[in-house]
């Protein structure tokens, strides 16, 4: 098994990553018809890699549990058995077979739903993914790209062909991005007087920073918003993430634009997608 990168080489490739996740990025949302918004969310969730914080299951070849990064259709009609097991892995980052744990090699997780559950049963699994996105249908507004692009994907699909997938980013390169942030998250670096400069210090703004406390409160006691304090953390390592994806690494306030995501049901899928440019004084 190789070696881990240490933080030297992560400093030194690190632009190198920034620029294949970045090209990577643009390039698939050639493919997909009005869906660029989507495809930079999970890019950011990817590399903070939330969405996920568990490794899945038994070793059987060409199934889920070989598998490092993953997408999960309909995820809330699996049974309660299966979304039990999800549960555990989520929280505890291994399965348990016959008793005994095992850890698994998953490192990122999507999931997609028609339906967005309320029952209370499933709030626990539902809660274990921080950000929430509508893909909506575009034939409304972009029927004749949708049609072109449709075409273009099922000729790519018949002469087997991923022109998505050609010199760009890999898995390595998503999970590499991850470690260096991680190791950044963890540094206290002297300023120049000496003093001790944490993170957030450095790469968060005040002006931001207050501005992120303002919108959680807001959102918290007039939106009645539930947010969490674990919750809280996450979405700091999202502003981060997104910020040094898109821009290098000092979060703006554009970058709490991912607070739109939060919501727990269409209801609130809806409202935050609204109210939130508008506490931002973006619309």
């Amino acid at each position: 098994m190789p070696a881990e990168p240490t933080y030297a080489d992560l400093q030194r490739d690190a632009d190198a990553i920034r620029t294949r996740l970045n090209h990577f990025r643009t390039a698939l949302g050639r493919f997909f018809v009005k869906k660029q918004e989507l495809i930079d969310l999970m890019m950011v969730a990817a590399v903070a890699q939330e969405l996920r914080e568990g490794k899945y299951v038994r070793r059987k070849a060409g199934k889920l549990p070989t598998a490092k990064l993953a997408f999960l259709d309909e995820i809330f009609k699996s049974n309660s058995a299966i979304l039990n097991i999800l549960l555990t892995i989520i929280n505890e980052k291994k399965f348990y077979q016959d008793g005994t744990p095992e850890p698994v090699p998953l490192r990122v997780l999507f999931a997609a739903t028609n339906e967005v559950p309320e029952q209370g049963e499933l709030a626990a699994l539902k809660d274990r993914f921080v950000l929430k996105a509508l893909s909506e249908p575009v034939q409304d507004t972009h029927f004749t790209e949708l049609i072109d692009m449709g075409l273009r994907a099922e000729a790519d699909k018949g002469l087997n062909r991923k022109p998505w997938a050609e010199g760009h980013a890999t898995l390595d390169d998503l999970l590499n991005a991850n470690r260096y942030l991680t190791t950044l998250f963890s540094r206290h670096d002297p300023d120049r007087d000496g003093d001790d400069r944490n993170d957030r210090a450095r790469f968060f703004p005040a002006d931001v920073f207050r501005e992120f406390q303002r919108l959680v409160k807001t959102l918290v006691r007039e939106d009645k918003v539930f947010i969490s304090d674990r919750k809280l953390v996450k979405l700091y390592k999202l502003f981060r993430v997104r910020a040094w994806l898109f821009s290098g690494g000092t979060v703006s306030r554009d970058d709490l634009k991912l607070l739109a995501y939060l919501g727990e049901s269409h209801r609130e899928i809806d409202h935050l997608r609204e109210r939130v440019p508008l506490l931002l004084g973006d619309v």
